[in-house]
């Protein structure tokens, strides 16, 4: 942590801040650091990326390959009826994570503000969302064009592997790779993360499609994947991979559950989740790193297991001197979009 950093009081919170800070600087993946580190980057990989949550969407994509997914004989014949189940399968598993996070800590108020990034609550008279209400308005864009759009992508690939129209393999045969594959569901999806998310920043697709999703500053469980239809459309497409990547049909399911499950944690808005009856048993919650782009827009663009943000110039750590150098390039940069803790 810098030297300069302001104390953090008892209550978790930085008194210069708006609201909880964790400790700084953010820590990232070594996988880009030279001379290479090999034994950190596989120890990060295994730990960071896999623990806790990365065993969780596995375990979750294994159960729902194997019995919340058609047959592959059903899934030969593109039919409305198997595409719908996928459909509704995917909004259950959606609103069972989503919708958990947002009653424990936004209806209940569990933990009330401990750990959490903005003081404010989710804005229920802003005439920016549907019906003034920021929760109704990105379950709107989340269940009926998130869900739907994945399940369009998911449903057309099971479809291919159905007929035998890509290269596949089975875990019989190719253990160690499906394993290796496993993995790297995980740093596919952050590198395509952060090369669509380039290109959502750029003027036009910012003001048509992902204008929509930034207009959530103070992020819920429900933001994750509130996105215009372009953007889950540029969004989802994490899917093609696999048209040509030899794979099996599970990794299809768990790129679908990872990519659009997981931001409703990564969006939570609370940096811990505190577990049990005991004051201060937490799980680790929200991502800050990602935090800090709904914040200041030009910064953090990727995410920490593949950190492609250090290698172009847009990693912000989270110390007060990165905090002083954006806000200087953002004020040099009149005309584009800039933070507000109003939502």
């Amino acid at each position: 942590m810098a030297g300069t950093s302001p104390p953090i009081n008892r209550t978790g919170r930085n008194p210069e801040s708006k609201g909880y800070e964790p400790a700084v600087p953010i820590t990232v993946s070594p996988i880009f650091d030279w001379p290479p580190r090999p034994v950190a980057t596989l120890r990060y990989l295994l730990t960071s990326v896999l623990l806790p949550y990365g065993v969780f969407w596995v375990a979750l994509a294994a159960l729902t390959w194997s019995f919340l997914t058609p047959s592959m004989e059903r899934m030969a014949t593109l039919r409305p009826a198997w595409m719908l189940e996928i459909y509704l399968r995917n909004v259950v598993l959606l609103t069972l994570v989503a919708g958990s996070l947002h009653l424990f800590l936004y209806m209940r108020q569990a933990q009330q503000q401990r750990y959490k990034y903005n003081q404010r609550w989710l804005s229920t008279t802003n005439k920016s969302f549907l019906w003034t209400s920021q929760t109704r308005d990105n379950m709107f864009w989340s269940l009926v064009s998130g869900c739907g759009i994945w399940t369009v992508y998911e449903s057309l690939i099971l479809w291919a592997y159905a007929n035998d129209w890509v290269a596949s393999t089975d875990w019989d045969s190719a253990w160690l790779y499906l394993g290796a594959l496993t993995v790297g569901v995980f740093l596919w999806s952050v590198i395509h993360f952060y090369l669509n998310h380039r290109l959502l920043h750029v003027r036009w697709f910012y003001d048509h499609a992902h204008y929509l999703h930034h207009r959530n500053v103070n992020t819920g469980p429900w933001s994750g994947i509130s996105m215009h239809p372009l953007e889950h459309v540029i969004y989802f497409s994490v899917f093609l991979l696999w048209l040509v990547l030899p794979a099996h049909p599970f990794i299809v399911v768990l790129s679908g559950l990872f990519n659009g499950v997981s931001p409703a944690v990564s969006h939570a808005g609370f940096d811990r989740f505190e577990i049990g009856r005991r004051r201060g048993r937490t799980a680790p919650g929200a991502d800050y790193y990602h935090h800090l782009h709904h914040r200041y827009f030009e910064c953090n663009y990727g995410n920490r297991p593949v950190p492609i943000d250090k290698l172009f110039g847009t990693f912000h750590d989270g110390t007060p001197e990165a905090h002083a150098r954006i806000k200087e390039r953002m004020r040099a940069h009149r005309g584009v979009p800039t933070s507000t803790e109003s939502t």
